[in-house]
């Protein structure tokens, strides 16, 4: 058994999550792919496969919001300086409007971490009205606060632009092109076996809402499988530039390849050096387009990534990140939030995870 897998199949044991499927490569070349425990364990009991597809929460953000706003600016389609009011006029009156895209992708733009806009909201309209409503939380630009918000927000405005769905804009830009087939946002009924299963109602997200939820008529109570576990995301259809993205281990490596100018070449040099750099230089945390540094104190990459690498996490419990000093890639999905959240440092686990891959240290002594 290798250190990575060992690793794994420990934290299984601990409860952390019920499977994991992970995959570790260098450039193109899959060093190990591994899969192990359970993919649903309620209401029935189903193995995770080689093949088994992952709600992959917010790594939605970098993979698709984050990816089409770097295509688009390649295009001259649109600036990613410019204030977000011209491509939401109807949200000029708002400081919101005033932000740009890039302050929203890189997370520095003055809106709150997260919200239930569902409470109020329940379409794009909606949506957009209750964020531009906010009151600032700090000055743009003096700090960085990881927001949900920013991102729905960096979608809408990209469905503007794009003049489609984001769902449709992605399969487009970023999955047809690539040949991705497991990869999309509202999966069919027939995958739903194939689909590791995610909370028992949306009960995390109850606590969080408080008071103001007790009235919600709209909570989830059975497992959610196979569809978005993010409720604002799902409100909106399931389709968000913050979460509702779904794929498997095989064809988000297609995807982090892009990043390295491995692959496709889906992207040109000069969009991927733009998706590489750091644009919060001095600031709380180093953040590129659509994703966070290592160079991050604290982060979920751990010290055996270069500072350069880029990554990012999702709270259903998945994660990427790319090294693109050495090529390493390492995918670590796991459905942590299944049948139960349970509050662990899953970002411990990840850097555990990231030491067993890498071959740095003796995994019995991980976080």
């Amino acid at each position: 058994m290798t250190a990575a897998r060992a690793y794994l199949d420990e934290q299984r044991g601990r409860g952390i999550f019920p499977g994991a499927r992970y995959r570790i490569a260098r450039g193109q070349e899959v060093m190990e792919d591994g899969w192990l425990g359970a993919a649903v364990v309620e209401p029935e009991k189903v193995p995770v496969v080689e093949e088994t597809i992952y709600d992959l929460a917010s790594l939605t953000k970098p993979l698709v919001t984050g990816a089409l706003a770097g295509l688009l600016h390649a295009r001259g389609t649109i600036s990613l300086e410019a204030p977000l009011r011209q491509l939401l006029p109807e949200i000029s009156d708002s400081w919101v409007g005033e932000t740009s895209l890039m302050d929203l992708l890189v997370h520095r733009s003055g809106l709150p971490a997260w919200i239930p806009i569902y409470l109020s909201a329940s379409d794009r309209a909606g949506y957009l009205r209750t964020i531009a409503g906010l009151p600032r939380e700090y000055r743009t630009g003096a700090r960085v606060t990881y927001s949900c918000l920013g991102y729905i927000l960096v979608g809408l405005a990209l469905e503007r632009t794009g003049g489609a769905p984001l769902d449709e804009l992605a399969r487009r830009e970023i999955f047809d092109p690539l040949g991705l087939k497991e990869t999309r946002f509202n999966p069919p009924a027939p995958w739903r076996r194939l689909i590791a299963a995610t909370e028992r109602g949306n009960a995390r997200e109850q606590e969080l809402a408080g008071v103001a939820g007790r009235s919600f008529a709209g909570w989830r109570s059975q497992v959610v499988w196979g569809e978005c576990h993010d409720l604002n995301a799902w409100s909106l259809g399931g389709v968000s530039g913050n979460a509702g993205l779904f794929s498997t281990a095989a064809e988000v490596h297609a995807m982090a390849l892009e990043f390295l100018n491995l692959g496709k070449g889906l992207y040109d040099r000069a969009t991927v050096q733009l998706l590489q750099r750091d644009q919060t230089p001095g600031l709380n945390e180093n953040r590129s387009v659509g994703w966070q540094l290592a160079l991050t104190p604290g982060c979920s990459a751990g010290p055996e990534m270069s500072p350069a690498a880029i990554g990012h996490t999702g709270f259903t419990g998945t994660s990427l990140w790319i090294d693109p000093a050495e090529g390493w890639i390492l995918i670590l999905l796991t459905n942590r939030v299944h049948p139960a959240y349970r509050p662990d440092d899953m970002n411990a686990v990840r850097r555990g995870f990231h030491r067993a891959a890498l071959g740095a240290r003796d995994v019995r002594g991980t976080d």
